[in-house]
Formats: structure tokens, sequence, C-alpha cells
């Protein structure tokens, strides 16, 4: 048998101590670093799909809200048009009951017209028979 010529002391020393713990730091290290590029990886697709889903809750629900709103503001303008409708119509009996009333205050002062006259016409006359009657009464007296 043949002796085995070791360079390395039978013991542990404070160098070698030190290079072991050296070593298994930077194994350590390199799995850990890893660990953690992984774990962004990881991260960072979690993140892009919540990111994805929440954009498209969001997308939806602003469309939603803007069709609900387009809707309404539809439904709106629809009724104020109706509405406008109604006042043309309105505005057109009310020049037509005008037209009709300027004629019916036309035939009443007419009449009024006529009316005075018939009266003037009838003091007058009134009044020629009070002098007649006053003469009369002056030569039966």
């Amino acid at each position: 048998m043949k002796k085995k010529n070791t360079t390395e002391p039978q013991y542990v020393t404070k160098e070698i101590l030190k290079k072991e713990i050296s070593k298994s730091e930077n194994r350590l290290n390199t799995r850990i670093d890893g660990v953690e590029k992984r774990l962004d990886a990881k991260i960072g697709g979690v993140e892009q799909h919540l990111d994805a889903k929440i954009d498209a809750k969001v997308d939806s629900a602003v469309q939603s809200m803007k069709d609900y709103t387009d809707s309404r503001f539809t439904l709106l303008e629809t009724r104020i048009d109706g509405f406008e409708q109604t006042m043309v119509g309105f505005g057109q009996k009310l020049d037509e009951q005008g037209n009709k009333m300027d004629r019916y205050f036309n035939g009443i002062v007419k009449l009024v017209e006529g009316l005075t006259g018939r009266i003037t016409f009838d003091e007058e006359h009134l009044e020629d028979h009070e002098q007649r009657i006053k003469k009369l009464e002056e030569h039966t007296v």
C-alpha cells in the first residue's frame, strides 16, 4: 500500500473555514438571485395579467357608462324636440286665435261705432223731442 500524499491538513484552519463559508455564501447568493429573478418574472406576469383584467373591467365599465349616458341624452333630446314641436304648434294656434280675436275685436268696434252713431242720433232725437215738449208745455200753461 501506498501512502497518499495530501497537502491538505487533517484539521480545519481559519482560512479553510473562511473559504468554505465564502463558497457557501456564493452558492446561496446565486440560488437567491435565481429565485429572485424567477419571482420577479412571476410577479411581473401576475401584474400584467391583473392590469389587463382591470383595464378590461374599467374599459367595459366606462363603455357601459358612456352607452347609458348616450341613451339618456338621446331620450332627452327626443323629448326636447317633441316639446319644441308642441311649442311651435301652440304658437301657430296662438297666432290663429290672435287673428280671430283681431277679427272679433274689429267687429265689436264696428258694432260699437254703429251703436254710438245710433245713440248719438237718438240723443239728438231726444233733445229735439225735449225741446218740443218744453215748447208745448209753455204754450199750454
